[in-house]
C-alpha cells in the first residue's frame, strides 16, 4: 500500500461549517473507494480555517470485480428494453433475466478489471470535491461550479508523486506542493506524504488537526488561569468558533478599564463573546474578572504588546458604547419606554409591540382571575404582579442598550427593573420570559410565560402564519412545547382553549381565521404527543389518553402512573389480555351474563372478578376526590384482575359450538372491556 494525500486550499471556511464538512468529505472519499474496490487504511482527515485535507494507505491496484446492472422488466415496451442495451453498448445476448419481488427485471453482468489505482484517482478527487454540499455556497471569477469558498490549490500525492489532472471547473492544476500560514510563511514549498506534509506545515506555522488546536487553546488558559489566579469562562460553542478561525493559535490576555466593571455583567459579556470571541474571566470569588482571554492567528513577537494593545482598543470602544447606553437608558423609569413601542412593529396584521402588550397584559387579568381557585400559588397579589410584568417586559426593546446589542432583550430590562427598585418577581420574570419552560425559576415566571406563549401562537395562527413542514419563523413550536413544560414543572391547571378564546377576541381585524383556536390546540396537542413519546411514554397511551382528554396537567399525571404500571410484568399482561378481549368481542355491545351458563371454574372466577371490580371502581370514585390518586387506585383494581384474565383465556374457548355459551361468554368479555375502558387506554 502506499500513501495517498489531497488537500484542497481555499480561503477561509466559515467556523460553523467546518466540523460536519470535513466528515462529510471523508465518507464520500471512501465511498468511492469502496465502489471502485480500491483497498484502503488508517484514514485520516483534518480541517482549519484554509484546508481541508484527507489522507489513507492504499492498494496499488482496484480489485477485479463482476457489477449486476438492473434493467427495465422483461415485460416493458420492446423500445424501452433497446434503449437499456443501446446505452450500455450490448445486445440481448449478453443479458440475463432475475426475479425480484416476483417481478423479472433485464439484467446485465459487467465484469470490471483491475487497474491502477492512481488511474481512478482524479476521478474520485474531482466527483468528491463537487459533492461537498454547503449551507451556502458561492461562485468565483468566470467559473460556475459553487463551493463554500474560492479554492486556490489542490494538492494531490499517491506513493509520493502527483496525482495529475486538470480541475478545469476551477482553472487549477493538481500539484505537490502547499503554502503555509497566510502571514508567517506564505511561501510554497512541495510534499510527499501524510507524514512529511504534517512535519512541514509545523515548520510553515499551521496546526491543520482542528483537536490539536482545541489542546493548545485549553493548555494555554489553564496556565493563565494558574499564573493569575482567575478561572477562564470557557463555553463549548465559542471554543468551537475560536478553533475554526486559526491555524497557528496564540493565546493571549488582555486587561479591562475598572470603569467599565460598573456594568452588568451581561453587557460586558455580550461584546465580548459575541462581537470579539473573547473569553471572559471571573476572580476567585466568582465575580467577573477585569481581563479577557483571546486566541490571534499570528505570533507574538513583542510578548504580544502589540497585538493585545489592538484588542484592547477594540473592546474599549464598544464597552464604551454599552456604558453610554447604560447610564442613558437609566435616566428614565423603564415604563417611559412604553410609548416608544408603538412605533416598533410587531406584525403588520397584529398592530405595534405597544398593542401586544396592551393584549397580554389584559390576557393576564383574565388568566389570573380564571385560574385562582385551581392553583396554590395563585393570591390576591399575582394578578398586579403579572400585569406589573407584562407592561414592563418589552419595554427594554426600546432602549439604546437592547438596540445596540439585541441579545440583551429581557436581561437589559431586567437589570433597569431592579435598579429602578421594581419587585424582585418581576425582575426574574422580565429576565426569564425568552426561556424555555423547564428553565423558569418561579411560578410567577411560569404563569407570566404561558400567557405570552398562548397569546403569541393564537396571534399568529388567526392571521394564517401557523407553522409549516420544517418551517416555523416565529418559533411557535418551541412555544407550544415551552407551555407544556411550564404546565408540568408547576403542576398549573389551565384551560387553555379558554386561554386561546379570550386571546383570539382581542386581535384587531375582521379577516382573522374563524378555526383559530380550535387550530391553536389541536397545534398544542400535537407537540404534547411528540414530548409524551420522547419522555418514553408508549405510543398506544399517549395516543388513548390524547384522545380523550384537553387536560394537560392531567394527561401528563395519568401517562406517568401508567407507564410505571404497565411496565411491570402484571402490566404487560393485563394490556395483553385486555387488548386479546377487545379484538375478540368485535362490535358486541350487550353485557347480559347469565351465571348459570358458566361450566369453567375460570369463567366463574372471571365473573366473581368482575363483579368485585364493579364494586369496587363505584366505592373508589365515591371515597377518592385527588383525580390522581383515585386514577392510581382504579388501576391497581384492574391490575389485580390479571390472574383471572390470564386463566381465563388459557381454559376457556369463547367461541364454543354452543352459540348461546358463546354469546354470554362475549357479553362476559364485553362488560370487563367495557369497565376497563374508562381507566385503561
Amino acid at each position: 500500500m502506499s500513501n495517498f494525500l489531497l488537500e484542497v486550499l481555499v480561503e477561509e471556511i466559515p467556523a460553523r461549517f467546518q466540523a460536519g464538512a470535513i466528515a462529510e468529505f471523508e465518507k464520500l472519499m471512501t465511498d468511492e473507494f469502496d465502489r471502485q474496490k480500491i483497498s484502503y487504511s488508517d484514514v485520516k482527515s483534518f480541517i482549519s480555517p484554509r484546508r481541508i485535507v484527507f489522507s489513507a494507505d492504499l492498494g496499488e491496484q482496484t480489485q477485479d470485480f463482476q457489477e449486476e446492472k438492473k434493467g427495465p422488466q422483461v415485460t416493458a415496451p420492446s423500445e424501452v428494453i433497446e434503449k437499456f442495451l443501446k446505452a450500455n453498448g450490448v445486445t440481448r445476448e449478453n443479458c440475463f433475466e432475475k426475479t425480484i419481488d416476483k417481478k423479472t427485471f433485464v439484467f446485465l453482468a459487467i465484469h470490471h478489471a483491475a487497474k491502477n489505482t492512481r488511474d481512478c484517482l482524479a476521478e474520485i478527487i474531482k466527483k468528491s470535491i463537487m459533492s461537498l454540499s454547503w449551507k451556502k455556497s458561492m461562485h468565483w471569477g468566470s467559473h460556475q461550479m459553487h463551493f463554500v469558498r474560492p479554492i486556490r490549490n489542490i494538492l494531490a500525492v499517491f506513493g509520493g508523486q502527483v496525482v495529475d489532472f486538470a480541475f478545469d471547473e476551477i482553472g487549477l492544476k493538481s500539484t505537490n506542493q502547499t503554502f503555509g500560514h497566510r502571514f508567517l510563511a506564505p511561501a510554497a514549498f512541495s510534499v510527499q506524504n501524510m507524514e512529511n506534509y504534517l512535519r512541514k506545515l509545523e515548520e510553515n506555522f499551521v496546526v491543520v488537526d482542528r483537536e490539536q488546536r482545541r489542546r493548545i487553546v485549553l493548555d494555554e488558559i489553564k496556565s493563565i488561569e494558574q499564573q493569575h489566579g482567575i478561572s477562564v469562562i470557557v463555553s463549548e460553542d465559542l471554543m468551537n468558533e475560536v478553533i475554526g478561525l486559526v491555524e497557528y493559535p496564540v493565546i493571549l490576555m488582555g486587561k479591562v478599564p475598572s470603569k467599565f466593571m460598573k456594568l452588568p455583567e451581561e453587557a460586558i459579556i455580550t461584546p465580548m463573546k459575541v462581537h470579539q470571541r473573547y473569553f471572559p474571566t471571573r476572580n476567585k470569588e466568582g465575580k467577573l474578572a477585569p481581563y479577557f482571554v483571546f486566541v490571534a492567528n499570528n505570533a507574538a513577537i513583542d510578548d504580544g504588546k502589540t497585538i493585545i494593545s489592538g484588542n484592547e482598543r477594540v473592546l474599549n470602544a464598544r464597552l464604551a458604547d454599552a456604558l453610554f447606553f447604560f447610564e442613558t437608558d437609566l435616566q428614565k423609569p423603564l415604563d417611559n419606554h412604553m410609548d416608544s413601542l408603538k412605533k416598533i412593529t410587531f406584525n403588520v396584521k397584529l398592530g405595534s409591540v405597544f398593542d401586544r402588550i396592551q393584549r397580554v397584559t389584559n390576557l393576564c387579568r383574565f388568566t389570573a382571575a380564571e385560574l385562582k381557585n385551581q392553583n396554590s400559588f395563585i393570591d390576591e397579589n399575582t394578578e398586579n404582579l403579572l400585569v406589573r410584568i407584562a407592561t414592563l417586559a418589552k419595554c427594554d426593546l426600546s432602549t439604546s442598550m437592547v438596540y445596540e446589542f439585541t441579545e440583551l432583550q429581557g436581561i437589559m430590562g431586567a437589570h433597569y427593573a431592579r435598579i429602578q427598585g421594581e419587585n424582585p418577581e418581576v425582575c426574574t420574570a422580565i429576565r426569564e420570559q425568552y426561556l424555555q419552560g423547564d428553565e423558569l425559576s418561579s411560578p410567577i415566571s411560569a404563569f407570566y410565560s404561558l400567557v405570552d406563549k398562548i397569546e403569541l401562537i393564537t396571534s399568529f395562527f388567526a392571521i394564517g402564519k401557523e407553522p409549516t413542514g420544517s418551517k416555523d419563523p416565529f418559533a411557535l413550536r418551541r412555544a407550544a412545547i415551552s407551555i407544556l413544560k411550564i404546565i408540568k414543572k408547576y403542576n398549573i391547571k389551565a384551560d387553555l382553549e379558554k386561554l386561546s378564546k379570550k386571546a383570539f377576541e382581542q386581535l384587531p381585524g375582521n379577516d382573522l381565521n374563524p378555526k383559530t383556536v380550535e387550530r391553536v390546540i389541536a397545534f398544542i396537542m400535537e407537540r404534547f404527543k411528540v414530548l409524551l413519546k420522547d419522555s418514553g411514554i408508549d405510543h398506544d397511551i399517549v395516543l388513548s389518553l390524547i384522545s380523550s382528554s384537553r387536560d394537560i396537567l392531567l394527561i401528563y399525571q395519568k401517562s406517568a402512573i401508567l407507564n410505571e404500571i404497565m411496565k411491570t410484568p402484571k402490566g404487560e399482561k393485563l394490556m395483553s389480555g385486555y387488548k386479546r378481549a377487545k379484538n375478540i368481542i368485535e362490535n358486541n355491545a350487550t353485557t347480559e351474563i347469565n351465571s348459570s351458563l358458566f361450566s369453567e371454574d375460570e369463567e366463574l372466577a372471571l365473573f366473581d372478578k368482575i363483579c368485585e371490580l364493579e364494586t369496587r371502581l363505584s366505592e373508589i370514585e365515591q371515597q377518592e376526590s385527588d383525580i390522581c390518586a383515585r386514577f392510581e387506585k382504579e388501576l391497581d383494581a384492574c391490575v389485580s384482575m390479571e390472574e383471572s384474565i390470564s386463566n381465563f383465556f388459557d381454559k376457556v374457548l369463547v367461541n364454543t359450538k354452543d352459540q348461546v355459551v358463546k354469546q354470554n361468554r362475549l357479553n362476559m368479555l364485553t362488560k370487563l372491556v367495557i369497565l376497563f375502558s374508562k381507566i385503561v387506554p
